[in-house]
């Protein structure tokens, strides 16, 4: 699930807020839907502090490439950097529906 400023906080952000709540969290990437070059940055990182609001996340403010760093101890930006590479190697499983008719 990729979550935007532009489309997902347009409105009331409760709507927003649920989602993000209820999404699993290696699910959950942020892009910035923005048509202005100026904008996509700062429309990207709102979008980055909000989640990381709603999860409970710490906003990383120093960057280490520390692997030793349990996963519990992760901020947003970790989290979507390691959701960001699981997306882009693909290979993601189907999921069935279990649904009778």
């Amino acid at each position: 699930m990729s979550l935007s400023t532009v489309i997902n906080l347009k409105r009331s952000s409760l709507p927003s807020r649920e989602l993000i709540a209820a999404c699993s969290p290696d699910r959950i990437l942020v892009e910035s839907d923005y048509n202005d070059i100026d904008m996509i940055t700062p429309q990207t990182w709102d979008m980055v502090k909000f989640i990381a609001s709603v999860r409970g996340w710490p906003v990383e403010t120093e960057w280490e490439d520390d692997l030793d760093i349990e996963e519990k101890d992760w901020g947003v930006v970790r989290r979507l950097e390691r959701n960001w590479n699981k997306f882009k190697a693909g290979n993601h499983p189907v999921k069935k529906n279990k649904r009778k008719m």
